[in-house]
């Protein structure tokens, strides 16, 4: 089966580095297979056995290896092309981030979130995706990333769509 895992927060500034180099060569010595990733942020594709303890076992092995802890988000290559198609026809007008969620967010968090006035910006929540208009830039947005993940209570890691996109095309190779 084919995954694609989601580093969160690395490489952004000079603490959290994690060469893409010796990601792959982790990630091979933990015995997953065709092992590629996709430039500097945390982003790999593999093929490995099904395996719920996946996630947990790459979280150990990053946080032994790099000496910090790294969440990582997991699709497999089905729920990838379904979160690469997924984004509201309404939002594909402007430029649009995804939000991978770790976990299934509850209604009620998703709610609360709605009750937040984060205009120009427009987002909605598809299973455990967030799509949300970028209209004045990633580094302005009203809803970013952290209260993203503060009010649905579910980590969070963002991609743009020209990397949704890039990495979709890798599962297609």
């Amino acid at each position: 089966m084919t995954f694609v895992a989601l580093l969160h927060a690395v490489n952004l500034g000079a603490r959290r580095k994690v060469p893409m180099a010796d990601l792959r060569a982790l990630l091979t010595g933990l015995g997953l297979r065709e092992v590629r990733t996709y430039i500097q942020s945390g982003n790999a594709v593999f093929s490995a056995d099904p395996d719920p303890a996946l996630r947990g076992r790459l979280e150990a092995a990053l946080e032994a290896q790099f000496g910090f802890p790294v969440p990582v988000t997991l699709r497999t290559a089905h729920g990838w092309q379904e979160a690469a198609r997924g984004c509201p026809a309404h939002l594909r007008d402007e430029t649009v981030v995804v939000a991978f969620l770790r976990d299934p967010p509850d209604p009620e968090r998703v709610a609360a979130l709605h009750a937040r006035d984060v205009t120009p910006e427009r987002w909605e929540v598809v299973g455990q995706h967030l799509y949300q208009t970028v209209p004045d830039g990633v580094r302005n947005l009203r809803l970013s990333a952290a209260v993203i993940e503060r009010t649905l209570g579910v980590g969070v890691t963002v991609r743009n769509e020209r990397t949704v996109q890039a990495i979709a095309a890798m599962l297609d190779t």
